[in-house]
């Protein structure tokens, strides 16, 4: 029985882990978008391009008369993007110089720590 449960802490662990690695991956692509909107912006365009993503999602919405999970979706992907606006318009207005102590508040990384893992410590 022990075996049993230290395989399903193994897996919950994993999945877990793999959270963590989904989670960093949508986050840093979130501000990879970010970056692209500002550049974009900084030619001109990006209203274009906000208004076009809007339209293409409320068109599925408005679309989808009779298919709830599908309006459903079409909000939760909606909502996303402009949660993503929110972040671009946030590092747009952000400082840029890093904020060495606030990093080290969040994370418990230190400036002299810069490059290593904790692990490496």
């Amino acid at each position: 029985m022990k075996n049993v449960v230290l395989s399903m802490l193994a897996k919950i662990s994993q999945i877990d882990a793999n959270t963590k690695q989904l989670t960093a991956r949508v986050e840093a692509q979130s501000l990879l978008i970010s970056a692209l909107v500002l550049a974009v912006s900084k030619q001109g365009g990006v209203t274009e391009m906000i208004e076009s993503a809007n339209k293409a999602i409320n068109t599925v919405i408005d679309s989808a008369e009779s298919d709830e999970l599908l309006k459903s979706d079409a909000a939760i992907l909606l909502r996303e993007l402009q949660d993503l606006l929110t972040i671009s318009r946030a590092v747009d207005g952000a400082d840029e110089e890093i904020n060495h102590q606030g990093l080290n508040d969040i994370t418990g990384v230190s400036a002299e720590g810069q490059g290593k893992l904790p692990s490496e410590s």
